[in-house]
């Protein structure tokens, strides 16, 4: 693995490399999609800019509030601890609340943002698998055809102490999953491959609805069955069970399905206006007035 671009004099993580690199792809492509929109190029920064604070603060606030053994101010500003559904709510709640401001069309915008929000976390992703950050997934089955594509992660930042049912070890027991010598599932690989498919096909289908809202929808759909179903072969890493033994991230990936489907009826019913067909911004004609 390879956790730190540079560590002397000071340490560049390629996690938030990659983050850099992921929003930079962001602003790029969602001005040029602005443009193509007919929409002021200028929301591109402020809306990337938006997400980047709500991402890192709400992933931040949701570790501690969800998952930290103590709530402690100081850990805001610490490295590691960021857990994925906090940071898509509040990035989401800013957002919105800034096109909203705007007078901004919400369905427009909506479906503006949503390749890139697949091709950000997919970046991100790959963030995750440089690092070694334990966002792994769970031992292989020798001999199994899955075993293939296993790998350990041995110069990671997988912390060398782990717990095991209630008891903590300041190094790893051999029963414990420590994929520092383990084989397991690289499941950032698995989540980077799957988003960045899913990027292509949202890119590829934005021209394609009369209805803007439906491909926002698309995005919620596919995005929360991937993240729903990829939690089953990732390790907990401590993270409590919920409602019927789901975790945290489960429980928001399937209401964010739930949400794409009313995202979709939504569109189905709403009545678009003449000058937002196919999510492009016409001029409104001014009505012609015979002179008096």
């Amino acid at each position: 693995m390879w956790p730190y671009v540079i560590e002397h004099p000071f340490r560049i993580g390629t996690y938030g490399v990659m983050m850099a690199v992921g929003f930079l792809t962001a602003l790029w492509l969602l001005t040029r999609e602005l443009r193509r929109r007919n929409i002021d190029v200028k929301v591109a920064e402020t809306t990337v800019f938006l997400g980047i604070v709500g991402g890192v603060v709400g992933a931040k606030l949701a570790y501690l509030l969800t998952e930290a053994e103590q709530f402690r101010w100081q850990d805001l500003f610490s490295g590691s601890g960021l857990t994925w559904h906090g940071g898509l709510i509040l990035a989401a709640v800013f957002i919105i609340v800034y096109f909203a401001s705007r007078r901004l069309p919400m369905p427009v915008m909506l479906d503006a943002v949503a390749p890139m929000l697949a091709s950000g976390y997919a970046f991100g992703r790959i963030g995750c698998q440089l690092a070694g950050d334990g966002d792994v997934g769970i031992p292989c089955t020798p001999g199994t055809l899955a075993d293939k594509f296993c790998m350990t992660y041995p110069q990671g930042i997988v912390p060398s102490s782990c717990t095991v049912g209630d008891r903590f070890y300041e190094v790893c027991p051999a029963n414990a999953i420590d994929p520092t010598w383990l084989p397991v599932h690289p499941t950032p690989i698995y989540e980077s491959l799957t988003n960045f498919a899913l990027f292509g096909v949202l890119w590829s289908l934005r021209r394609t609805f009369r209805r803007p809202g439906y491909l926002f929808a698309i995005y919620l759909v596919a995005a929360g069955l991937l993240r729903f179903g990829v939690e089953f072969i990732r390790v907990d890493e401590g993270r409590p069970d919920r409602f019927l033994g789901l975790r945290d991230a489960q429980i928001i990936a399937l209401a964010e399905v739930l949400l794409g489907f009313a995202v979709a009826a939504w569109a189905r019913i709403r009545t678009v206006p003449q000058n937002q067909a196919f999510g492009v911004l016409t001029a409104t004609p001014t009505p012609h007035r015979e002179p008096a």
